[in-house]
């Protein structure tokens, strides 16, 4: 989850590109391998638990190479065929390398693609965070989801992108979106966002914002708000068991309308070149927090702030506060605090955020227009 907060200005990637495409297709012969039986759970293990898996993964460091290096294997694993697009970014002068790591399923109709895309990248490790929520809870997820669906029928080719340097800029997701090539930008029909999936009070699916278009960096741009694809994905939800795992977020008057996001995770360059977006975020646009309700607060639990005043739904007091019931980018986003804090909710609220995805691709054809 990029801070909006403390945003910096994005520079173009001067970069090499590894491979312009990855595919695969049901004729791979890897049958899963090793990641048979893993489920989301296991994979967020391994991303971010600081002793059995890689903790943090910061940007342009060793750490999120190792963490690119895990998802290549991973994904091959499962029975794909991984590309990994390597790029540069600068900040104060200094040069930095990341790179973003992609696949595909095909489906029937090879001309409309799905882009299913997650950082993963960490930031906060300063404070003790290993990334686990923000945002190994995107990755794990996106990893069950490949593998949920890797032997499946689907109308729509998927293809699946994790991020590097989302946390510094959301470098990778707008050197993605600037190296497709024109062709691609034709067969997308929208981009899914999967940035902090788990943790917070609440899951909710947001689209872009249409109060306040985002502020889009780099030429040829063509903003595209709505709520189809947001839309899409609360139907699959609700189809499962008639019951939605989403929520839509009340107004927040004069930022979003009910159910739109902000411009602070990479979903914001896929809107800007005029790709419909849906965004899966876990937090709660109830609370008063730091800025308002604009959903950076993620909880209400007493032990993620200074003081919490239940009848404001806020800080006791804003000029004491320290917490600001924030889990992102702070110490409480570590898997072992988490799972003591609220037994069994990251695991639950991964497994619902895959269980709509698998539902929506399987049939989208269906729950697009």
């Amino acid at each position: 989850m990029f801070s909006e907060i403390n945003t910096r200005k994005l520079l173009p990637g001067l970069a090499c590109l590894m491979l312009v495409t990855g595919c695969s297709n049901n004729n791979d012969s890897n049958d899963g391998g090793a990641n048979a039986n893993k489920t989301a759970d296991d994979f967020l293990v391994d991303l971010a638990h600081p002793t059995k898996g890689i903790g943090a993964r910061v940007a342009g460091t060793e750490s999120e190479r190792k963490a690119e290096a895990y998802l290549l294997a991973e994904i091959k694993s499962l029975g794909y065929t991984p590309g990994a697009q390597a790029f540069t970014y600068h900040e104060s002068d200094t040069e930095f390398n990341s790179s973003n790591v992609f696949f595909e399923k095909a489906g029937t109709s090879p001309d409309k693609i799905l882009v299913l895309g997650a950082h993963y990248d960490t930031t906060g490790e300063d404070h003790g965070s290993t990334g686990a929520t923000d945002n190994g809870t995107g990755v794990a997820a996106l990893l069950e989801v490949a593998k949920r669906v890797k032997d499946k029928t689907l109308p729509y080719t998927l293809r699946f992108v994790f991020f590097g340097a989302e946390e510094v800029g959301l470098y990778g997701s707008y050197y993605y979106v600037e190296n497709l090539p024109v062709e691609d930008l034709g067969k997308i029909v929208g981009m899914v966002n999967y940035d902090t999936v788990a943790g917070g009070d609440y899951l909710y699916v947001h689209s872009a914002n249409s109060v306040t278009p985002y502020t889009c960096k780099g030429a040829n741009q063509s903003y595209a708000a709505g709520d189809t694809l947001r839309m899409a994905m609360l139907n699959a939800s609700i189809a499962l068991e008639g019951d939605n795992d989403f929520l839509i977020h009340p107004e927040v008057e004069g930022e979003f309308l009910p159910g739109e996001t902000g411009s602070w995770s990479d979903h914001v360059a896929f809107a800007c070149r005029g790709i419909p977006i849906a965004y899966v975020e876990a937090t709660n646009f109830d609370i008063n927090g730091r800025d308002g309700k604009n959903g950076y607060s993620q909880t209400v639990n007493p032990q993620f702030w200074t003081c919490f005043d239940e009848a404001t739904i806020g800080s006791c007091d804003k000029d004491a506060e320290e917490k600001w019931g924030e889990i992102w980018h702070s110490g409480g986003d570590r898997i072992d605090v988490m799972e003591s804090v609220f037994p069994g909710r990251v695991s639950a609220q991964m497994a619902r955020t895959v269980d709509a995805t698998v539902e929506f691709v399987s049939s989208a054809d269906y729950y697009l227009p």
